[in-house]
């Protein structure tokens, strides 16, 4: 299902983007600054508030580490997906998506209001392949976002959000992906 916003939606919810825009580049900068910010308490504090990070020490500790260890040279989504499986046993499709995007910012965030925005759904636990099942939902979330904005309501979008922000330092992918956050089914 193709994305299914108007340019009503985008001027309406654009107001609403900049709480999270604000903790969204800040959590960006202090990336930006390298794998030692990573492991500072206050980042994880913020970056797991924004994300919605609720897990256990031992497991948060091992997924900012993985993040720590590849900030600078990258990982893809599926590389991502399975060293947090082989770390916790766990499919954290939405969580290692936010790593991913956190690294690459052209990358997608994997959120129940942005799939549902998209017509997604993550396979269920009990898929007999989820791994791979959640691989082609990313992938389809992938090319979904690079459909979208290369529509000319995807470039009202980006001009609206660069009016609207326009110190706002972010890439069009998390433009769509900041305005879909707020679009909620009525």
């Amino acid at each position: 299902m193709p994305i299914n916003l108007t340019e009503r939606q985008i001027l309406n919810f654009l107001p609403l983007v900049r709480p999270g825009l604000e903790k969204y580049l800040w959590i960006q900068h202090q990336a930006s600054l390298g794998p030692s910010r990573i492991a500072d308490p206050d980042f994880q504090r913020r970056f797991s508030g924004f994300y919605k990070v609720r897990r256990n020490a031992e497991w948060r500790n091992g997924y900012f580490q993985l993040l720590a260890s590849k900030l600078q040279s990258g990982i893809s989504f599926r590389d991502a997906l399975k060293s947090i499986l082989d770390l916790t046993c766990r499919h954290e499709a939405s969580f290692v998506s936010k790593l991913v995007a956190t690294i690459n910012a052209t990358k997608p965030v994997i959120d129940s209001w942005v799939l549902e925005n998209v017509g997604l759904k993550l396979p269920a636990a009990h898929h007999s392949n989820r791994f791979l099942g959640i691989c082609d939902v990313y992938a389809s979330l992938e090319l979904e976002f690079k459909t979208f904005l290369a529509l000319e309501l995807g470039r009202y979008l980006v001009i609206q959000f660069r009016g609207h922000y326009p110190d706002a330092d972010v890439t069009e992918v998390k433009m769509l992906d900041l305005i879909l956050w707020q679009t909620r089914p009525e």
